[in-house]
């Protein structure tokens, strides 16, 4: 029997016993391995959707800029055409707005699964995507507040440093090139290292929210609190086990894009010896199989990264409200109602 497949009528059971003490940090990395092994076809399925919205975006923009650069290819003297360009900015901004709201649909789906995984109970992919689709503005307004949070403090010190070097500029005529001015560098620097530290700290309070959204069905606005709450005196914990698992995603990225260049520098070798020449029809389609490639390489990547990271804040959620409840959620009414 598997981690996660227990009989109906020994489910409390079965959690009460694997869940009798908050685990330690080895014991959350084997966790997160365990339900990673049991259910990984359902979280990579998941993981899915917005794998694929990421390839809708990207491979129009490769090809348009396949196009653009089509003369150089051929071996042509002539500069890049700019309108497929232009086209491929606007995909990429298109993509831009598209993304939170895909991610706003796959981060409670993701989370429920793994939240319900991790007391033993099996779901669809169907179930999880109607959890996520049922409050969909919840949890869109959520990666909002999220992102607010981040960006508005982190603009606000920017703006403050340049309208300090407009005015210093304005009353005492402080040129760019001055020893004023240059002091400024410095302080752009110290304000990029505080704007990172700031935003990891931000990210790691506010690291369970969609697990509270979804599981405990809070607003957005009191989710975030309670994530505040739940990460308070954990935030070292959390930050270890998320960059232990950061560090193995990877290894596992890198692993299998050096896999990508030895296959490709191969096949080089094998077009050099045939006499390939720039410019052919041949030359021109192994280009563009090494893009694709090389792009579905980076797509499975981040498939397989968001399934992970969501996993690991499913188990780190539970761990937490062990450590600061002494209870779970009820498996059997967690997202009943919403499905």
């Amino acid at each position: 029997m598997s981690e996660t497949d227990f009989p109906s009528s020994s489910m409390h059971a079965a959690i009460g016993q694997r869940y009798s003490r908050p685990m330690t940090f080895g014991e959350i990395l084997d966790r997160i391995y365990r339900l990673m092994r049991t259910n990984l076809r359902l979280f990579l399925d998941i993981a899915s959707v917005p794998a694929a919205a990421l390839l809708m975006v990207f491979l129009p923009v490769i090809g348009f800029m396949l196009v653009a650069v089509g003369p150089q290819l051929r071996g042509q003297a002539s500069p890049p055409a700019p309108f497929p360009s232009v086209l491929a900015g606007i995909f990429i901004l298109l993509g831009n707005l598209v993304f939170p709201v895909i991610y706003a649909l796959y981060m409670p789906a993701a989370s429920y699964a793994a939240a319900q995984a991790d007391l033993g109970i099996a779901v669809t992919l169907r179930e999880a995507y109607d959890v996520g689709w049922h409050r969909f503005g919840r949890y869109l307004w959520l990666m909002i507040l999220g992102v607010l949070c981040i960006i508005v403090p982190v603009m606000t010190c920017v703006l403050v440093i340049v309208l300090g070097g407009v005015l210093l500029h304005v009353t005492i005529g402080v040129s760019p090139d001055s020893s004023v001015a240059f002091l400024l560098i410095p302080l752009g620097v110290l304000l990029y290292i505080a704007a990172t530290v700031y935003s990891v700290l931000i990210l790691l309070r506010f690291s369970l929210a969609y697990s509270v959204c979804v599981v405990e069905e809070l607003p957005a606005w009191a989710s975030l609190q309670r994530s505040v709450q739940l990460t308070k005196g954990a935030k070292g914990r959390i930050f270890l086990v998320l960059l232990v698992v950061y560090a193995l995603t990877y290894l596992v990225s890198m692993v299998c894009i050096a896999i990508f260049f030895a296959v490709g520098a191969l096949v080089a070798l094998v077009a050099i010896l045939a006499h390939l020449t720039q410019g052919s029809p041949v030359f021109i389609m192994l280009i563009g199989l090494a893009v694709l490639g090389y792009l579905l390489i980076l797509v499975a990547s981040c498939l397989f990264s968001y399934a992970v990271f969501t996993t690991t804040l499913a188990v780190l959620y539970h761990d937490q409200r062990l450590r600061k409840e002494g209870l779970l959620p009820d498996p059997c009414q967690t997202g009943e109602h919403q499905v």
